[in-house]
């Protein structure tokens, strides 16, 4: 919810690959409406959505439109977040599914179960790696996060290490500074959680932490909001910006819940397992290690605290 927010996408290699297939619901149509007077049913059970980010370089200045270049004509999941929402305790838990995931029996990894342009084929992928029901998804790509965040008015985050990355629908270099509480634009946001390269180890991994960061940022800005209208407002830019299969109208009722409940609220965040290597191709995999995904996904199903489950590197700065 913005609750379901947003995430953005960096580069890899792709291979052929095949997953299960799933049948997918159609996105939302974008139609304004007044969340303290919707009579949608309301979400009333724990459920599960995938925030995913696509890499496709189309409609930014990155595009060639040549085959042979990297995600120029398909596109991959590079950042996937699974949120699980308790709308009775008022409890989120984000946990990224590293894009490196290799799950047993295949020799694809995770992120290219987008290659087929089917979010649902992302879903399934994740159902099974997690061994949850994930009823819903939310995607965005480059332009889409950029827009959804500046229609946000911005985001405030801790970001760790000054960045410097090109943006990629203008190709045009964005710092963002090293700082607590920096006011970010959606072209500094997409730099912040785009940026890989700048951190020397676990680069990925602390890619993936200011993903969180920036998704729980977005959770409490929004919930922060004082009025519903304001809510509803938020709600109607994620139909605008990103594609979904969740019934919006009841996420907005549940969304006002929150926000009456905000004092209530507990975010948990944590990584899937992400220890990997250079496969025989020297492409980086991370191997699926199923008994690990078994606990944390029994304490995330439970509504505890993940974190610990799979430490997370400090970051050493230069």
């Amino acid at each position: 919810m913005a609750l379901f927010s947003c995430l953005y996408l960096g580069a890899g290699y792709v291979v052929a690959a095949t997953f299960p297939d799933r049948q997918i619901d159609q996105p939302q149509a974008a139609v304004p409406f007044d969340v303290a007077e919707s009579q949608t049913e309301q979400l009333t059970d724990p459920f599960y959505v995938l925030l995913i980010g696509s890499d496709s370089r189309k409609g930014t200045a990155l595009y060639t439109g040549k085959p042979t270049d990297g995600s120029q004509v398909d596109q991959r999941s590079d950042i996937m977040t699974l949120m699980r929402v308790d709308p009775q305790t008022y409890q989120i838990t984000l946990v990224t599914i590293p894009r490196d995931t290799q799950l047993v029996g295949s020799s694809a990894k995770i992120n290219e179960s987008l290659t087929g342009n089917d979010p649902m084929q992302v879903v399934a992928a994740v159902e099974r790696l997690c061994g949850v029901e994930v009823d819903y998804y939310m995607m965005t790509t480059f332009a889409g996060f950029e827009g959804l965040v500046n229609a946000l008015g911005g985001v405030v985050v801790d970001v760790p290490l000054t960045i410097t990355v090109a943006d990629p629908l203008t190709a045009m270099p964005v710092t963002v500074e090293e700082g607590d509480d920096q006011h970010l634009d959606g072209a500094q946001a997409l730099v912040f959680v785009r940026a890989r390269k700048e951190y020397v180890d676990y680069q990925d991994v602390f890619r993936q932490q200011n993903v969180r960061t920036l998704e729980e940022a977005m959770i409490e800005q929004v919930l922060d909001e004082d009025s519903g209208s304001d809510l509803a407002g938020a709600f109607d830019d994620l139909r605008e910006f990103t594609e979904t299969n969740i019934d919006l109208e009841a996420a907005a009722q549940l969304g006002f819940d929150f926000m009456k409940h905000r004092d209530e609220m507990v975010v948990y965040s944590c990584s899937g397992p992400y220890d990997g290597g250079e496969n025989e191709f020297g492409m980086w995999v991370v191997p699926e290690d199923p008994e690990t995904w078994a606990k944390l996904m029994s304490a995330v199903d439970a509504g505890e605290d993940p974190s610990g489950i799979v430490p997370l590197p400090v970051l050493e700065k230069q």
